[in-house]
């Protein structure tokens, strides 16, 4: 009799055992929508707003006007700074020697820090004009880009910008690093290179503020409607 009772009772530990665990697998909390999306901006000068005429014609001003004319659906923060290059948004404790160190108040760590949807990198031509290799330039996207991706955080790098550099070999390296950007990072490339350049990769005067180096208004526009159209952006934001 006492074989029978023992089995009954391994019986009932079973099934409270197997009821316990589908009760904790029924009230596991659900994913909850995603609230309103945060955009942050990493970059230079044009991502500043610098060569639009007011400032609330750049690209960086305009577009939150447009993403939020009909209900709030993304909030923006600029962190931009002019004059920056890649190494200034590296992350925190980050050295290299004879180049700039990372702004902690504008870098990657910071953007993070913000809980990100979106982070846009705009970084167009300083690295060129500092004399910073391709090398450098490729590699310092890619320790930004690792952090993003293994925080899990959306990415567009933006197209890099003619500049009117009086040596033709500089004017080549923009183009050439744009092409080498775009073929590691396809789908978070924001590419508008092309329409911006003239043949010989000076700044189109249709979109030149004047100073061989800034976009005017219809620039930021062409900039910010390709940011509206990119996939990644409709997706995070739209």
């Amino acid at each position: 009799m006492k074989l029978p009772k023992l089995c009954f009772m391994l019986l009932a530990i079973a099934c409270y055992s197997s009821c316990s665990k589908h009760t904790e697998n029924s009230t596991e909390p659900k994913p909850q929508p995603h609230g309103t999306a945060l955009v942050v901006i990493l970059g230079s000068s044009t991502a500043a707003g610098e060569g639009a005429s007011p400032l609330d014609s750049a690209w960086c001003y305009r577009i939150q006007g447009v993403v939020n004319k009909v209900g709030v659906k993304a909030r923006f923060i600029d962190l931009a700074v002019p004059g920056y290059t890649t190494y200034h948004a590296m992350p925190n404790g980050y050295y290299m020697a004879d180049r700039p160190a990372p702004d902690t108040s504008a870098n990657i760590t910071k953007a993070l820090s913000l809980k990100p949807s979106l982070v846009l990198l705009s970084f167009p031509s300083n690295d060129i004009a500092d004399a910073c290799s391709n090398k450098e330039i490729m590699y310092n996207y890619s320790v930004i880009t690792h952090m993003l991706d293994s925080a899990k955080v959306q990415y567009i790098i933006f197209s890099d910008q003619p500049r009117n550099f009086s040596a033709y070999y500089q004017r080549c390296r923009e183009k050439t690093m744009n092409d080498t950007i775009k073929n590691i990072y396809s789908g978070h490339f924001n590419d508008f290179f092309a329409p911006l350049s003239t043949s010989d990769f000076m700044i189109n005067p249709v979109y030149s503020a004047g100073d061989g180096i800034h976009l005017n208004n219809s620039g930021h526009a062409l900039i910010m409607n390709a940011t509206l159209n990119h996939p990644v952006f409709k997706a995070v934001v739209q």
